[in-house]
């Protein structure tokens, strides 16, 4: 890669790390965004296409885009009035699973009198959405529109590595259990942890440009509320520490799993937003023609202690 091209993503990654380490204090208590998440389910996302989620984003990223400076220039009513009027507007037309909803329409409701509670409370609300990522559940119709290749022993290795939030001082677990093809473990907060995944490397680069994505027949624990990590690295990735694609899957039909279960469909241009350390990068998309390792990731705020996810079948269909 380029010496400007390593500077542009060493940039970006260091601009994001200063806008996530603004923390903002409040006490309104209202529930907690990362809570929301861990609890949504299939059914919650039922309710709300995609499209809706993205309307809903973009009035979110106007009202910020307003809000936040307002906030800076000492003007706190004026923000808090352009928070309340932007959610209660979305949780008005319904543009939110059940679980946002719920969470955004006690924010609207508060009495609370404060401008500067009610400001942070509705942006940890907005931050939450905007971070939400409608997961890649089982297609009742891609089974038989596409050709699947099934990974072979010479593609993925049989013995996976594994790293764990302990590379930065956590005690989460997580290992593969090959003989069931099964990642099981533990995640915990502690220590500010919370993740465990499997990475498997490549012994050569592999070439996927005739793909157009990865399948996955899997069952896991806990159907309605965990979610997994896709991990994808390339040879951009190789060039900055920590960085991957990732992209979030799960299966709300677990527990009624069948032989003829339908796969879930990761299209390789889902991977368009490299990362390190969970901060977006400006990178450029994933390069399937210079594949170096595939993993799985257990993580919070889905994922709180122990989970188990069992690989039926995955490959590349196209």
């Amino acid at each position: 890669m380029k010496r400007r091209q390593l500077l542009l993503l060493a940039l970006f990654a260091l601009k994001a790390k200063l806008i996530s380490s603004f923390v903002p204090t409040s006490n309104l208590n209202i529930s907690e965004p990362s809570k929301l998440k861990m609890h949504m389910s299939s059914s919650d996302t039922s309710n709300s296409t995609k499209s809706d989620m993205e309307k809903a984003k973009a009035m979110i990223a106007e009202a910020i885009s307003n809000g936040a400076p307002a906030y800076n220039a000492g003007d706190i009513e004026g923000c808090a009035r352009i928070y309340k009027s932007t959610g209660g507007k979305i949780a008005k037309l319904g543009l939110l699973p059940l679980s946002f909803k719920t969470s955004l329409e006690k924010v609207v409701q508060c009495t609370e009198s404060d401008d500067n509670e009610i400001a942070w409370a509705f942006r940890r609300q907005f931050d939450a959405i905007m971070d939400y990522q409608i997961p890649f559940m089982p297609d009742d119709g891609g089974a038989n529109k596409w050709t699947l290749e099934k990974f072979s022993d010479t593609v993925i290795s049989s013995q996976p590595m594994n790293i764990n939030d302990n590379v930065m001082g956590g005690i989460s677990q997580g290992q593969w259990v090959k003989d069931a093809s099964v990642f099981t473990g533990n995640t915990s907060l502690a220590n500010n942890g919370g993740f465990a995944s499997l990475r498997w490397r490549m012994d050569r680069v592999q070439n996927w440009s005739y793909a157009q994505g990865i399948y996955l027949k899997v069952k896991h624990s806990n159907p309605e509320n965990h979610t997994f990590r896709l991990i994808l690295k390339d040879f951009t990735c190789e060039e900055v520490r920590g960085a991957n694609y990732k992209n979030i899957f799960g299966n709300p039909l677990s527990n009624t799993m069948s032989e003829d279960q339908n796969p879930i469909f990761i299209p390789f241009s889902a991977f368009d937003k490299i990362e390190s350390m969970g901060q977006k990068l400006g990178g450029p998309p994933f390069n399937r023609s210079s594949v170096t390792e595939i993993g799985i990731m257990a993580i919070k705020p889905s994922i709180i202690g122990e989970f188990e996810l069992k690989i039926k079948e995955w490959g590349l269909y196209y």
